[in-house]
């Protein structure tokens, strides 16, 4: 055997030359380690600010008491929020709102907006019209409505239906005081009412 020959089948050889990519995974496994542990703590500056950040809830319920009473509440859903904000943004909801000890009001929708500052929700259609069924009969649809509840008003300026036994009134736009059972069309009204 030559030299060359014994020095390539030599242990010490083959060990040598199979340890080299070893020696080389560890030498780079340090060198990462210690550029990590002298970039710890420092910020990376980044030219684009971070979103603000927003909470999603599932089964989200919002309740509005004034006296010790709950004068109406909001299941959904889902719901989100964001950082410092008085705004909730939920999805397939329905509130309920005693308006008098005898009469109650639920509105469904698919989308909406509760305002915990002014104590007011805003519902809108999605891909089916917007709801508010009283419990004496009567129910509005419409493609959006607003409740406030100061006013205890309910608005809106689409196109609304009313149905009632015996009743259907329709047109642009309503102001309603549900306490009072008042409703008031702006425009384009049509009634028919049967026997």
């Amino acid at each position: 055997m030559k030299r060359g020959e014994r020095l390539l089948r030599s242990r010490f050889f083959v060990l040598g030359v199979s340890a080299v990519p070893i020696l080389l995974t560890l030498f780079y496994m340090g060198f990462i380690a210690h550029r990590h542990l002298q970039q710890r703590g420092k910020v990376p500056v980044d030219s684009h600010p971070l979103p603000e950040a927003e909470i999603l809830i599932r089964h989200f319920h919002y309740s509005r008491t004034v006296d010790g009473k709950t004068k109406w509440f909001v299941d959904a859903d889902r719901a989100s929020l964001g950082k410092d904000e008085s705004r909730a943004k939920i999805w397939d909801l329905k509130a309920r709102i005693r308006v008098r000890r005898d009469l109650r009001l639920v509105v469904t929708g698919e989308k909406g907006v509760i305002d915990q500052v002014r104590h007011r929700f805003y519902v809108e259609e999605v891909t089916r019209p917007v709801s508010a069924r009283f419990s004496n009969g009567l129910t509005v649809i419409s493609s959006h409505l607003n409740y406030a509840d100061r006013q205890d008003e309910i608005r809106t300026d689409g196109h609304v239906i009313i149905l009632g036994p015996n009743m259907i009134i329709q047109g642009q736009g309503l102001q309603s005081v549900p306490r009072n059972q008042r409703f008031r069309i702006d425009r384009n009204v049509r009634a028919v009412f049967a026997n």
